[in-house]
This record gives structure tokens, sequence and C-alpha cells, in this order.
């Protein structure tokens, strides 16, 4: 029985390794050598055009501006709130709980494109603002830089917020009561005590962030205007044939956010702060004082209302009738008429198909991964284990572009790896590019329902002679599918509203609904845009009910 578990488990780590290497090192390994290659020579000349050219300098500058400031921005407005809604009792808290969850289900390039809708030159707030206050010109402009930022302090904040509450729901209160009671002052209670159990949090949330943040396509490419970062840029030279180019500023950013990985895990490891104190939690505080709580419930409503605003904007606006909504502020003339297009007409209807074949078939092949992965990393003590777990992992320090140019590299040519087909303009490339980029989050998310799995489950199995085949289908498979549901629901999530994978590696037979979204807008069909990004919404919440159900069954 031993024996054929570890046939099965040293089978199993070597068949991973071989798909981990060739569908994620090896690609990325392959743009790093194109970029020093021309006419089959090694050369730096590919990187000497880049940085001797301001304006590519300056790209790149940027990018990381960009990463940073998402960073500081996010980690301001998400740690904040994290301790306003944990630290303070008041009405309704569980529900503005998870209204402030909102973003992370709502597709990134939708968000953008409702919030130029609101924002933009022609924006509803912009022009109520120019309109009541008698303005010769729009207040402000809702593109480069501070726009980006703007999109990214709404998308992203999440990370920090989640993150940072679950620390604080860990601290030990009794410490900050003994604190107290020798005489420290709150600066130095929050600086000795608070800051280093909320510590891994933030450097945590501030990796995902500014990577996220660099890798950034939807805002960039839509309100970015001459504030030009790598992602777009990498597009442009992609969409040139210049596959050499695009590779070197592809190796730059994926040196930024390796770099940043690296920097970030080495002070997190330097400066761990282990906790030998089990005590109390920390404890709510009721605002007692009439003005102050005034004040903290207008605040907190100001707040919901403008994280609901761009999802209320994308319902509103998708009911407008087509043509109708061209020099008024509000719109006036609603209809279905939207919905009725897309629903008739197999050329609108498809890309809401193909985002739900591709998002599920990425979301399966992730799951199908993932579990033997996290099996051997959480389970075994086999050699390859921590190989697996760092190839694994690879994708997350990995932008989506990256990905994607990566995936253009190795298969524009045949290969064993695609069955000696040329891949690039192929259906199945775009979800195989889902995939690897969710591939993190689906494995992390089975990890935590592993690291709960019972090894005594599985011990009187194999005593009763049951295979280990038929304890895994049996016992192990049931316990952690609560994990793997998850996985699943994110990954589908991540990958049915994704824009930038599908910008560099979409075809007209596998059009997805993100790129249908900014095709409508640029055709000035706003209503349709604002219609598939309510039909992605809804489709995303069905599927959030039904994860749900079958959570509970298990």
């Amino acid at each position: 029985m031993v024996d054929s578990k570890k046939r099965y488990e040293n089978l199993t780590g070597f068949v991973l390794l071989i798909l981990l290497t060739g569908y994620i090192l090896i690609p990325a390994l392959k743009t790093f050598n194109l970029s020093f290659s021309e006419g089959g020579k090694r050369t730096l000349l590919h990187y000497k055009n880049f940085f001797s050219v301001k304006a590519s300098v300056a790209t790149l500058a940027n990018t990381i501006l960009l990463g940073f400031s998402t960073v500081i921005t996010c980690g301001v407005i998400g740690t904040l709130l994290a301790f306003l809604i944990g630290y303070f009792d008041f009405p309704y808290k569980g529900m503005v709980n998870k209204l402030l969850l909102i973003p992370v289900m709502v597709p990134g390039v939708i968000i953008v494109i409702a919030f130029i809708q609101l924002y933009g030159e022609s924006g509803i707030i912009t022009k109520s603002i120019e309109k009541f206050f008698n303005l010769t010109d729009i207040p402000f402009r809702f593109t480069g830089f501070w726009g980006i930022l703007f999109v990214h302090a709404y998308t992203q904040y999440i990370y920090f917020y989640m993150n940072v509450s679950i620390a604080i729901k860990h601290i030990d209160y009794s410490t900050i009561e003994a604190a107290k009671n020798l005489g420290a002052k709150n600066y130095q209670i929050f600086a000795s005590i608070i800051f280093p159990f909320i510590k891994p949090a933030l450097i945590a949330s501030s990796i995902i962030t500014f990577i996220t943040g660099i890798g950034s396509f939807s805002a960039p490419s839509l309100i970015g205007d001459r504030f030009r970062v790598l992602t777009t840029q990498i597009l442009f030279a992609k969409s040139n044939n210049n596959l050499e180019g695009a590779s070197v500023q592809v190796v730059l950013l994926m040196l930024a956010a390796l770099t940043f990985l690296l920097v970030c895990r080495y002070y997190e490891k330097k400066s761990s702060f282990p906790s030998q104190v089990k005590g109390t939690s920390m404890k709510e505080v009721s605002i007692e004082i009439p003005l102050l709580k005034f004040i903290f419930i207008t605040f907190t409503s100001i707040l919901i209302l403008f994280i609901l605003l761009p999802v209320i904007t994308i319902f509103i606006l998708s009911f407008v009738k087509p043509g109708t909504w061209m020099v008024e502020i509000f719109p006036r003339d609603f209809s279905l008429d939207n919905y009725i297009k897309i629903f008739t007409r197999p050329s609108l209807l498809k890309p809401i198909i193909n985002s739900v074949n591709m998002s599920a078939l990425a979301g399966a092949m992730g799951v199908v991964l993932a579990v033997p992965c996290s099996y051997i990393i959480v389970k075994t003590k086999n050699k390859l284990r921590v190989l697996i777990e760092v190839l694994t992992m690879l994708p997350w320090a990995l932008p989506a572009s990256a990905i994607a140019i990566n995936l253009i590299n190795i298969f524009n040519k045949p290969s064993v790896l695609s069955f000696n087909k040329v891949l690039v303009g192929s259906y199945i490339l775009l979800p195989l590019s889902y995939f690897i980029g969710i591939l993190p989050l689906i494995l992390r998310s089975v990890n935590i329902s592993m690291y709960s799995l019972n090894t005594t489950y599985e011990e009187a199995s194999k005593s009763l002679g049951a295979s280990w085949v038929y304890t895994f289908r049996k016992i192990t498979l049931p316990i952690i599918m609560p994990g793997i549901i998850s996985g699943f629901l994110l990954g589908f999530v991540r990958c049915i509203g994704d824009y930038t994978s599908s910008a560099y590696l979409y075809t007209v037979s596998n059009k997805p609904i993100s790129v249908a979204m900014v095709n409508a807008v640029f055709e000035y069909e706003i209503g349709l845009a604002m219609a598939y990004g309510v039909l992605a919404i809804c489709f995303i919440l069905v599927l959030s009910f039904i994860v749900n159900i079958l959570k509970r069954r298990y």
C-alpha cells in the first residue's frame, strides 16, 4: 500500500512538473531569450533601443510610479476602512461589510466604462457639476495618471480591506489592555502591538496590489490619454509584429514585479512578529456621542453610495434606448432594446457564450491541476513539492500581459506542448492564458481546505483495505470540495471580465464579453455595452448563489 502510494505520488509529481514547466516556465524563458536575440545571435540591441528612447524610459517610469502610487493609495483607504468597520459598532454593520466587497465581484473593465459615463468629459457627474455651477469648462478631466489611480483606488482597495480586517480579528486585546495598564500611549500601542500584527497583511496586500497596478490594462488603455504604461505599449509592439520589442518590455515588467515581490518577502521574514499570547479578541466600540455618531453614519452612507454608484449606473444605462441619449445630461428614453438585440442577434450573444465557456474551461483546468498540486505540496514529503509550489505560484508575479506575450512567443510555432500545432490565432490560447493567470488563486483556495484535512480519515480508510486512489476519491476529495468550489468561483469571476489577456489573444471565433463591451463603447453603443456588463454581473451573482448552496452540502 505504501509503495503504491509513493509510486502514485512520484508519478503525479513528475507529470505536474512537466506540465508546469511546459506551460509556465518555458514560455517565460522563451520571452526572456527572445529579448536578447537578433537574427539568431545574442545581443543587447533591443534593450539599447528601448533605453535610448526617452518616451520608452518614461513609459517604464510611469509604470513603476503607478504601481507604487496604487499601493500607497489603496493601502491608506483599505486599512483605514478596515479599522473603522472592524473597530466601531454601528447599525447594519454586516451589510456595510458586504457592500464594501462589491468591487471584487465586478469585472474591472465594466467599472472603467461605468466611471467614464460618470466622470468622463461628457459624464453624468461631470456635466451635472458643470451645469450646477454654471462653468464654462469641465471641472476636471478623468484621464491620465489621476484618472487611472482613481479607478485603481476603487477596484483594488479591497485587497487591503479584506486582509487587514482578518488580521484585526486576530489581534490579542489582552495585550493591548496590558500595555494600557503599564501606561503606554495610543501611538505606542499602535506602533509596538497593532502594527506588527497587521504587517503581514499589509505586505501581502502590497504585493498583489503592486503587481495588479503595474499590470493594469483596462484603465490605461481606455482613459490613459498621454500617460503611457508598459502594458499598453506591449500591445502596440505586438500589433506591429515587433515581438522582440514587446519581449523587452515584458521582461522589464516581470523584473519589476519579481523584484517587488522578493523585497517584500525578505522584509516580511526579517521583521516577523510571532505572537505567543492568546487571549480576548478586539472589542467593538459603540459611538455614544450623538454628533460623532451622525458624522460616522453620514460618512459610511456616502462611502456606500460611492461604491454602489458605478453598479447602479451600469444597470440604469443598460436600459437606455439606442440613439436617444446624445445631448441631455441624464438619459430620458428607456427600453429593453439592448437586451433584445443581444438575445436575438447571434453575433451579439456569442461574446457572452464565449466568455462563459472559456471562463468555465479555464476554471476547470485550474481545478484539475491545482488539486493534485495542493495534495503534493501540503500532504506529502515529495522531493518535487517545493519546485511544484514555486511554479504554480509564479503566475502570481506575472502580469496578464506578460503571460499573454509568453504564450504568443512559445506557441507561434509548432511544438510538443501544442501537439505540433500553432496555437496563436486559435480558440484555445485565450482560455489557456486565463488558466495560467488564475492557477495561484485556485491553488491557495484548495490549500486552505487541504490543510484542514485530518489524515486520520485517510489512515482509517487505508487500514480497511481501500486503495490510495479510492481513498482520495471517496474521502479526500469530498472534504476539500469547499476549497475547490471557492477556487473555481474566484477563477471564473477573474476570467469572465478579463480584458488584458483578451485584448492580446482574442480572435473572431472567441471574442469575449470584455472586448465586445469596449467595442460597443467605441461605436457609441453605451446601452449595449452596459447591458453586457449587467449580464456579466448577473451571471456572477447566480454562480455565487449556486456555489454557496454547493458549499453547504459539504
